[in-house]
Formats: C-alpha cells, sequence, structure tokens
C-alpha cells in the first residue's frame, strides 16, 4: 500500500516545539510522518521479510538527503535530534535504515479527532476538565486501551507484497 494517499493529524501545539523553529526541520518532519506506514506490513527486502509496523519506514540517509536536498551529515544531524528527543528511534545497516515514529499511533490514530494527544476533548480548554491523582484525563486509558485493541487488529490483517531490487534500488533502499 502507498502511503502517498490520505492525510495525517498535525496537533497545533506543535507550534511550542522546537522542530517548528527550523523551516527545513519542520517540513523534514512532516515528511517523515508521511512517509510512515499507516498499518502494519510485511515486505520481502533483499531475499528477507521485513516486518514494518505502523509508525515506521524502510528509507537510507541518501535517499532523504535527496528527497531533502541536504547533505547526509545534515540529515544525520536532523535523524539525531529526533532521537534524542524521543522522537524516532532508527536501526540502520549497510542497506537500510528502518525509521519508527515513537508515538506515532498516538497522534495518527484513526479515533475520533474530537479528542487532543493531552486527552482533552477538542473545543475546550486545558484545565477544565478534572483531571486523576495521575495527571492525565480520566479518559486517558481508555484511549490507550483503544490504541492496543486497533494495534492487535491491525496485526492480524497483516498484508505482505513483495518488493524486487529494481523498485528497491529506485527508492534508494539499496544502492
Amino acid at each position: 500500500m502507498s502511503t502517498d494517499k490520505g492525510y495525517i493529524k498535525v496537533y497545533r501545539d506543535i507550534r511550542d516545539h522546537w522542530i517548528w523553529e527550523n523551516s527545513d526541520y519542520f517540513k523534514a518532519w512532516i515528511d517523515l510522518i508521511m512517509m510512515a506506514q499507516h498499518e502494519d506490513r510485511e515486505l520481502l527486502f533483499n531475499n528477507e521479510i521485513l516486518k514494518i509496523p505502523k509508525g515506521s519506514f524502510v528509507t537510507s540517509v541518501r535517499r532523504l538527503a535527496d528527497r531533502w536536498s541536504w547533505d547526509k551529515d545534515r540529515v544525520l544531524k536532523f535523524l539525531r535530534k529526533l532521537q534524542a528527543s524521543g522522537m524516532i528511534d532508527r536501526k540502520a545497516d549497510r542497506h537500510k535504515t528502518v525509521i519508527t515514529l515513537i508515538k506515532y499511533g498516538f497522534y495518527q490514530s484513526s479515533g475520533s479527532t474530537k479528542q487532543t494527544p493531552s486527552g482533552t476533548p477538542s473545543g475546550t480548554r486545558k484545565g477544565t476538565h478534572p483531571r486523576t491523582q495521575s495527571g492525565t484525563h480520566p479518559r486517558h486509558n481508555e484511549y490507550i486501551k483503544e490504541c492496543i485493541i486497533e494495534g492487535i487488529k491491525k496485526e492480524e490483517e497483516d498484508s505482505s507484497q513483495e518488493i524486487s531490487d529494481e523498485q528497491a534500488r529506485e527508492w534508494g533502499w539499496i544502492d
């Protein structure tokens, strides 16, 4: 399945995040979100079956550098900043880089759009709802439970797709 269709959610509080300060970083971050798989998948890559979970994707530093018109060092510096901030996990070998967006399921779930990640229903102001002793909204645990159930359902519907070496080269996954 292509990740070129559909939409992503962008929460307004991103304007309070360091990534908002640099327009190149912000654009790259949004691009990473759009590249992420919106459901779990299996890919055949170099005769190996890769399980790519929701919120992850396979790429290479070179491919990202070409895509963003950056040099490889700048891409690596940016990816390291994202890792240090707990926004991504990156696993790389000499053939590919697998990037996982840490809170993808939380921010991009297909659940209700009437709930923000903080647990505050949209259209209300923070602090107007009673909080639990832990400081989270009372429905937060309900939301997490729904995400877990949705993840289990998606696991059961795993799809698989075979990718040729030619396609992998074209996409920049291998040299």
